[in-house]
């Protein structure tokens, strides 16, 4: 799991699985119209149980999916109503995703190959010469 999140109220480092249940609380917190929770809501008699809770399923969820797939699940157009991470639908919007970033890494970059034109001069013009191929012509003798 990667380490680069952070929470949300403390703005602490945390891990993928305190980060996805975090975004969960605070979508409810913001649902029942309490506002964002206290400075850090895993501390809190009120959200402590239920931060606990989403943790842990997260942690299950990590075990099958990628984080990535996780959280663009959470956050898509069908995953903005999601208030727990236990709900029956949301393992199909996560496969959905995993399928998705699957199908991302399994393309495969082709290398295209340049021609080095350092060492190439301009071609002469045809017709009348410019005066700058006129200053041209003067530099190389």
């Amino acid at each position: 799991m990667n380490k680069g999140y952070k929470h949300k109220t403390t703005g602490q480092s945390c891990n993928a699985a305190q980060y996805i249940a975090e975004i969960v609380c605070l979508r409810e917190a913001e649902k029942q119209n309490v506002g964002k929770p206290a400075y850090a809501l895993w501390n809190t008699d009120k959200w402590k149980k239920k931060f606990q809770s989403q943790v842990t399923r997260a942690y299950q969820l990590l075990k099958k999916y990628h984080e990535k797939a996780i959280i663009n699940a959470l956050n898509s157009y069908k995953g903005k109503t999601i208030y727990s991470l236990r709900v029956k639908f949301l393992e199909a919007l996560i496969k959905k995703e995993q399928e998705q970033l699957d199908k991302i890494e399994q393309r495969s970059v082709k290398e295209i190959e340049y021609k080095d034109n350092s060492q190439l001069f301009p071609k002469e013009p045809y017709g009348k010469k410019s005066k700058i191929s006129e200053l041209r012509k003067l530099d190389n003798e």
